[in-house]
């Protein structure tokens, strides 16, 4: 009853109020088990991942290509993009990633361009 300063001042109150120190550890008890209640039933509301997968898949980037760019392996990516494992700092870089990135077929016209309008050099032997 020591280490926790809420803990504290509840105890003092009750010896105040002329409670045995086993009585306190019982109202105690039963404030921990009702914070812990409400800890378990109070709804959070987790930022949706539904738009990722579609958002990748029309920009053409592969899992691989985005878990590289993370530092992760490829099924936390399509985990996160299927809803089954939640990381909302990820899911949140992954969204502003996908927001800023340019789509594959981008860049592959781009290089295909630079392809063709350099000339070609003789192969040196």
């Amino acid at each position: 009853m020591s280490s926790d300063a809420r803990t504290c001042d509840y105890a003092a109150r009750q010896t105040a109020a002329g409670r045995t120190k086993k009585e306190i550890v019982r109202l105690l008890k039963r404030a921990i088990a009702r914070e812990i209640f409400r800890y378990l039933t109070t709804l959070i509301t987790a930022p949706g991942a539904s738009d990722l997968r579609p958002a990748r898949q029309a920009k053409n980037i592969t899992l691989t290509t985005v878990a590289e760019y993370f530092g992760v392996w490829p099924t936390v990516i399509s985990c996160i993009g299927r809803g089954t494992r939640r990381d909302d700092g990820l899911a949140h870089a992954y969204r502003d990633w996908l927001t800023v990135a340019r789509p594959l077929s981008w860049d592959r016209a781009q290089s295909v361009q630079t392809r063709t309008a350099s000339p070609r050099r003789p192969a040196v032997r």
